[in-house]
């Protein structure tokens, strides 16, 4: 019988802000839950279902330039469908769409659609090779190509050197019926949301910025896992498409990461 109720997953993304013009802090606390629904019969490649919320609390920037509100809100509903075409191609797919605002201005462009196509070719047990594309729906960068290779060398290592998300991990330790891995990832960061301005004005804003972490992850056989990371983060600006200024550099940050998924 295939489960209804797939995962359960929380997670909180804190990075550092400060009192200059130019930092920015964010705590990112976020909720969701996977439902399956078998396609075709089929138990082994279900429609996964997953609505979720998040809130984005800013801090900063200081000053009056960045006119930011004081929270971000995310409410989505995902689709995900991951289909075996013969014994050596599967298709990952990917649907995203759902309100990105601070709900003080909702309009056509708080609506986001989101959307992945990725075709995997699988070699041999241990290799498959990764192509295809990441529809971001952002105002600075729609699209991005997804292309690169997993490769597990032994039970101990993953390499999942696929741009834009890269991660290696390695296990380390076992407890009972856990194992423990520690991970070094990357990661394109941020998001779109409209926004009002003080002057009552509507916006629509990306916040982007690229990131490299460095973490632990634990899972257990009853399907209980966790993880924990610190990264660096860099290269951050808030984009506006309305109201000046039109790009607002942000200082470079930490990220301290925590998640569950039951």
């Amino acid at each position: 019988m295939q489960r209804l109720l797939q995962q359960i997953d929380v997670e909180n993304t804190w990075l550092a802000g400060g009192n200059s013009d130019d930092d920015l802090g964010i705590d990112r606390l976020e909720l969701d839950a996977t439902l399956g629904f078998p396609i075709f019969n089929n138990p082994n490649t279900p429609l996964l279902v997953t609505p979720g919320f998040a809130f984005n609390w800013l801090s900063g920037p200081g000053g009056t330039k960045a006119d930011l509100p004081p929270v971000l809100y995310d409410a989505y509903l995902d689709f995900a469908w991951f289909p075996e075409l013969s014994d050596w191609f599967s298709v990952d797919l990917g649907f995203r769409t759902g309100v990105w605002s601070d709900f003080h201005e909702v309009n056509s462009h708080s609506v986001r659609f989101l959307g992945r196509a990725v075709g995997v070719m699988k070699f041999n047990p241990k290799f498959d090779f990764r192509l295809g594309v990441w529809y971001l729906d952002r105002n600075d960068v729609r699209l991005l190509p997804v292309v690169g290779a997993l490769w597990r060398p032994s039970p101990d290592w993953d390499i999942y050197a696929v741009f834009p998300n890269p991660k290696i991990r390695r296990r380390f330790y076992n407890l009972g019926s856990s194992q423990w891995w520690w991970y070094v990832a990357g990661e394109y960061g941020g998001g779109r949301w409209t926004i009002r301005r003080k002057n009552g004005a509507g916006d629509n804003i990306d916040i982007n910025d690229l990131r490299l972490n460095l973490g632990f992850e634990w899972e257990t056989q009853s399907q209980l896992r966790g993880h924990a990371e610190v990264g660096y983060v860099w290269d951050r600006k808030i984009l506006y498409t309305k109201n000046p200024p039109a790009s607002f550099g942000l200082t470079d940050t930490v990220m301290v990461r925590v998640g569950f998924d039951f």
